[in-house]
């Protein structure tokens, strides 16, 4: 890659970390071409983005961020995984590192707050934002059902009552 080659990098990527509020950082060491193009599918899948990167070169466009403090993670065969839905990457990487023991998760910043291997874990366990959708759809679903059926049982109990009348 020429020098030009390389600003172009650093530029690009420091956008990529001023844009996301979330960034994990992993080594990949050990994993196949079709373990990383599954893992890829499936961060394009949910919204998210995988890059691997050149660590001199993401410590030169982390050194004038607010996310500076991931630095200390580029050491190896590193990548970078970004979006603005924190639940939903957290959860990819987790589930993927689950059943591929070549991807582990070093760290991650979020919201200029680094991120440990557990404060990953914690956020992955966290419903979606769908999820969590649904979850309060139900619960504001639950009283008016409730309220139905008070409100249809005296009908109901009089239905019952006739029925048992007109069989005897």
């Amino acid at each position: 890659m020429n020098r030009e080659g390389k600003k172009n990098f650093v530029d690009n990527l420091k956008a990529v970390l001023n844009e996301n509020s979330l960034v994990l950082v992993f080594h990949y060491r050990g994993m196949s071409m079709t373990e990383m193009t599954d893992l890829r599918v499936q961060s394009f899948n949910s919204g998210c983005n995988i890059k691997v990167t050149k660590n001199r070169l993401t410590k030169l466009a982390l050194a004038d961020t607010e996310k500076s403090e991931l630095a200390s993670l580029f050491d190896g065969p590193t990548a970078i995984a970004y979006s603005n839905d924190p639940v939903e990457l957290t959860k990819l990487l987790s589930n993927f590192a689950k059943n591929n023991s070549n991807l582990v998760i070093l760290g991650g910043i979020m919201n200029n707050e680094i991120l440990s291997v557990e404060k990953i874990e914690i956020l992955s366990k966290l419903p979606s934002l769908e999820e969590a959708r649904a979850q309060l759809i139900g619960l504001l679903k639950t009283p008016a059902q409730r309220i139905a059926t008070i409100l249809n049982a005296p009908s109901g109990d009089l239905a019952r009552v006739f029925n048992a009348y007109g069989s005897k």
